[in-house]
């Protein structure tokens, strides 16, 4: 991966609300203390699959939302 390749830092400070995610999952998100995307990033899927209200369903919204970013969870 190349600089150019990398995420900006702006990217990863910005709130989770620019990955366009329902309601519910951004305040699941929000309940367990995950406010930026790079704090997201660093979960994995398994990760968010532990915390409570979080659905299969909701596990493929974020990381979708993530992915349309150019990033990915964490492995």
């Amino acid at each position: 991966m190349s600089d150019s390749d990398l995420p900006t830092p702006s990217l990863l400070d910005a709130d989770i609300a620019i990955l366009g995610l329902s309601v519910r999952a951004t305040n699941t998100l929000r309940r367990h203390q995950v406010h930026t995307v790079g704090e997201l990033t660093r979960i994995s899927a398994r990760g968010l699959y532990g915390m409570t209200r979080l659905g299969r369903n909701l596990v493929i919204q974020i990381a979708a939302g993530v992915e349309r970013q150019g990033l990915r969870l964490a492995d």
